[in-house]
């Protein structure tokens, strides 16, 4: 990296213990060329795994102003989440970050701005709007979190980003179902949130039609004894849990599935299953929870459905398991999506577009 485009990204530092998605995202930012030589400070967290309490980060951050000053970084890269406390962490970040000659961009993650009143809204604005004017642009995962934001903060200018692989080459599938046959997956924390009681529902309906559906559940979470039991109720064989996978076993059942289900009403962020799904080349079958709203294409990379609405879920899974043709057609839409917009090499061109723009 240039001297011309030397990059701080303010975050969880990537070989520490910290999970979720702002520590993920690091981590695959600092897999990318354009961003090797990048260094990564960390005023610590007061929501992960690893906690952090409030007085530890002002000095943290202190210290991160020393660096950042004598770094001579040209862009600095800061990752939040939109919760009470990370969005103080931010305001405290930005009062000590040196704004001149340098570009300041905040990225969101997960979370969503609360809805306010017009009078709260001004008050907020006029309180902080120094320190968000430091920043350069604001990035976010989805319009929703977007248009939270803008109602309080109206002059930011803002744009939409991804999450990405770490990768360029697909998964191959295993093979298509035939006609009379569908095989789901979800992939995912197993909380009632997430709309894994309403698929189950669907199944139940579908099989009673004799409906050839199976679905794989990967992951572990607090419902997991009451989601076992409802799948008993079904046709053997119906449902099988296979626990928290990673690696290896984790892209078989990939490649093994012909749709991912994710009926979320979770507030999502940017799912990093369906970036593996369409790395897999699944049709999708989700709600319009966060990034998912763009993501899914309508009979394109496949359907999206109504919010604890099982019927919904019923037509989606029909629609799929008749017709092995759509499921081919949907299936190369999404490895053409996964290439051109989240792979490895569309990150570096993001990412490189970003770093080469001209202030105005």
């Amino acid at each position: 990296m240039s001297k011309a485009s030397r990059v701080c990204i303010i975050g969880p530092a990537v070989n520490t213990d910290y999970i979720g998605g702002v520590a993920t995202h690091i981590r695959n930012l600092k897999s990318l060329l354009c961003f090797r030589d990048a260094v990564v400070l960390d005023p610590g967290s007061m929501n992960s795994n690893a906690k952090t309490d409030l007085l530890l980060i002002a000095k943290n951050v202190i210290a991160m102003r020393n660096k950042i000053n004598t770094g001579n970084f040209s862009h600095v890269l800061v990752n939040t989440s939109i919760y009470t406390s990370a969005f103080i962490k931010l305001l405290i970040v930005l009062a000590f970050i040196p704004a001149k000659e340098r570009e300041i961009h905040v990225f969101f993650h997960g979370g969503r701005f609360p809805v306010f009143n017009n009078i709260f809204c001004k008050i907020i604005n006029f309180l902080i709007r120094p320190l968000m004017a430091k920043v350069k642009k604001f990035h976010f995962l989805s319009r929703v979190q977007s248009d939270g934001f803008h109602q309080l903060f109206a002059d930011g200018e803002t744009a939409l980003y991804a999450n990405y692989s770490t990768a360029d080459t697909i998964w191959q599938k295993s093979g298509v179902s035939d006609a009379n046959s569908l095989k789901l997956l979800f992939v995912g924390r197993l909380v009632k949130e997430k709309g894994l009681f309403e698929l189950l529902a669907a199944i139940e309906k579908l099989s009673a039609e004799k409906k050839n559906v199976k679905l794989t559940v990967v992951g572990d979470g607090p419902e997991l004894s009451e989601l076992i039991k409802l799948s008993e109720k079904l046709p053997p064989g119906t449902v099988h849990f296979t626990g928290y996978l990673t690696g290896t076993a984790l892209e078989e059942v990939y490649q093994n599935a012909d749709v991912l289900a994710l009926p979320t009403y979770h507030p999502e962020g940017f799912p990093y299953v369906v970036i593996e799904a369409m790395r897999a080349g699944l049709s999708i079958i989700s709600t319009r929870a966060g990034a998912l709203e763009t993501l899914v294409q309508d009979g394109i990379t496949g359907f999206k459905v109504k919010t604890k609405d099982i019927d919904s879920i019923v037509w989606a899974i029909d629609k799929l398991s008749g017709d092995s043709a759509l499921l081919a057609d949907m299936s190369n839409n999404c490895y053409r999506y996964f290439e051109e917009n989240l792979s490895r090499s569309a990150a570096e061109i993001y990412y490189g577009k970003l770093l080469n723009e001209k202030s105005i």
